[in-house]
Protein backbone atom coordinates (compact mmCIF):
# COMPACT_ATOMS: atom_id res chain seq x y z
CA UNK A 1 0.00 0.00 0.00
CA UNK A 2 2.67 2.52 0.98
CA UNK A 3 5.37 1.13 -1.34
CA UNK A 4 4.36 3.36 -4.25
CA UNK A 5 4.08 6.63 -2.36
CA UNK A 6 6.71 8.27 -4.55
CA UNK A 7 4.65 7.59 -7.64
CA UNK A 8 1.55 8.89 -5.86
CA UNK A 9 3.27 12.15 -4.97
CA UNK A 10 4.73 12.64 -8.46
CA UNK A 11 3.16 14.86 -11.10
CA UNK A 12 -0.46 16.01 -10.99
CA UNK A 13 -1.27 13.84 -7.98
CA UNK A 14 1.24 15.81 -5.95
CA UNK A 15 -1.00 18.91 -6.01
CA UNK A 16 -4.01 16.86 -4.97
CA UNK A 17 -2.16 15.31 -2.06
CA UNK A 18 -0.94 18.67 -0.78
CA UNK A 19 -4.41 20.20 -1.14
CA UNK A 20 -5.86 17.28 0.81
CA UNK A 21 -3.23 17.66 3.52
CA UNK A 22 -3.85 21.39 3.71
CA UNK A 23 -7.61 20.79 4.01
CA UNK A 24 -7.08 18.27 6.80
CA UNK A 25 -4.76 20.69 8.59
CA UNK A 26 -7.22 23.61 8.31
CA UNK A 27 -10.18 21.50 9.45
CA UNK A 28 -8.12 20.20 12.38
CA UNK A 29 -7.19 23.75 13.36
CA UNK A 30 -10.82 24.85 13.15
CA UNK A 31 -11.94 21.89 15.26
CA UNK A 32 -9.24 22.66 17.85
CA UNK A 33 -10.33 26.32 18.00
CA UNK A 34 -13.99 25.38 18.49
CA UNK A 35 -13.11 22.83 21.16
CA UNK A 36 -10.83 25.31 22.95
CA UNK A 37 -13.37 28.14 22.73
CA UNK A 38 -16.22 26.00 24.03
CA UNK A 39 -14.55 23.95 26.79
CA UNK A 40 -11.41 25.59 28.20
CA UNK A 41 -12.14 28.07 30.99
CA UNK A 42 -10.41 31.45 30.82
CA UNK A 43 -11.20 32.75 34.27
CA UNK A 44 -14.89 32.41 35.04
CA UNK A 45 -15.99 31.76 31.45
CA UNK A 46 -14.96 30.07 28.24
CA UNK A 47 -13.80 32.12 25.27
CA UNK A 48 -17.21 31.96 23.58
CA UNK A 49 -18.96 32.96 26.83
CA UNK A 50 -16.66 36.00 27.09
CA UNK A 51 -17.52 36.99 23.49
CA UNK A 52 -21.24 36.58 24.25
CA UNK A 53 -20.94 38.72 27.40
CA UNK A 54 -19.11 41.44 25.48
CA UNK A 55 -21.76 41.37 22.72
CA UNK A 56 -24.53 41.96 25.26
CA UNK A 57 -22.94 45.11 26.80
CA UNK A 58 -24.49 48.54 26.34
CA UNK A 59 -21.45 49.80 24.43
CA UNK A 60 -21.55 47.06 21.82
CA UNK A 61 -25.30 47.48 21.33
CA UNK A 62 -24.70 51.23 20.92
CA UNK A 63 -22.11 50.39 18.26
CA UNK A 64 -24.65 48.21 16.44
CA UNK A 65 -27.28 50.97 16.53
CA UNK A 66 -24.82 53.57 15.27
CA UNK A 67 -23.72 51.29 12.46
CA UNK A 68 -27.33 50.68 11.41
CA UNK A 69 -27.98 54.43 11.36
CA UNK A 70 -24.89 55.06 9.24
CA UNK A 71 -25.76 52.23 6.86
CA UNK A 72 -29.31 53.59 6.64
CA UNK A 73 -27.90 56.90 5.37
CA UNK A 74 -25.83 55.05 2.80
CA UNK A 75 -28.91 53.14 1.70
CA UNK A 76 -30.84 56.39 1.30
CA UNK A 77 -28.11 57.93 -0.84
CA UNK A 78 -27.62 54.72 -2.83
CA UNK A 79 -31.32 54.29 -3.53
CA UNK A 80 -31.58 57.92 -4.66
CA UNK A 81 -28.66 57.37 -7.04
CA UNK A 82 -30.17 54.17 -8.41
CA UNK A 83 -33.49 55.90 -9.04
CA UNK A 84 -31.77 58.81 -10.79
CA UNK A 85 -29.71 56.49 -12.98
CA UNK A 86 -32.76 54.38 -13.80
CA UNK A 87 -34.60 57.55 -14.72
CA UNK A 88 -31.84 58.57 -17.11
CA UNK A 89 -31.56 55.18 -18.80
CA UNK A 90 -35.13 53.92 -18.59
CA UNK A 91 -38.05 54.75 -20.81
CA UNK A 92 -39.21 58.23 -19.97
CA UNK A 93 -41.67 60.70 -21.40
CA UNK A 94 -41.30 60.98 -25.14
CA UNK A 95 -41.87 63.85 -27.49
CA UNK A 96 -42.71 62.79 -31.06
CA UNK A 97 -40.99 59.41 -30.63
CA UNK A 98 -37.80 60.85 -29.10
CA UNK A 99 -36.85 60.73 -25.46
CA UNK A 100 -37.11 64.07 -23.68
CA UNK A 101 -34.32 65.49 -21.51
CA UNK A 102 -36.44 65.29 -18.36
CA UNK A 103 -35.88 62.34 -16.01
CA UNK A 104 -39.07 60.77 -14.77
CA UNK A 105 -37.85 60.62 -11.15
CA UNK A 106 -35.29 62.90 -9.52
CA UNK A 107 -35.58 61.77 -5.90
CA UNK A 108 -37.07 58.87 -4.04
CA UNK A 109 -40.11 60.08 -2.09
CA UNK A 110 -39.76 60.05 1.70
CA UNK A 111 -42.50 57.45 2.10
CA UNK A 112 -40.78 55.05 -0.31
CA UNK A 113 -37.39 55.68 1.32
CA UNK A 114 -38.81 54.74 4.74
CA UNK A 115 -40.40 51.58 3.31
CA UNK A 116 -37.11 50.58 1.67
CA UNK A 117 -35.23 51.24 4.89
CA UNK A 118 -37.76 49.07 6.77
CA UNK A 119 -37.37 46.22 4.30
CA UNK A 120 -33.58 46.30 4.46
CA UNK A 121 -33.61 46.85 8.22
CA UNK A 122 -35.60 43.66 8.73
CA UNK A 123 -32.84 41.73 6.99
CA UNK A 124 -30.24 43.13 9.43
CA UNK A 125 -32.19 42.27 12.59
CA UNK A 126 -31.79 39.03 14.49
CA UNK A 127 -34.65 36.54 14.07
Amino acid sequence: MFRNWRRLVAGANRDRVFRLLRLIFVLGGLAAFVWFGATVRLGDRTFFEHVQAIWKTHESQDLVRGTKEKVGGLIDRGSDKVVREAGKNGPGPTVHGEKSNESPLEELPTKDRKELRGIIGHGLEKP
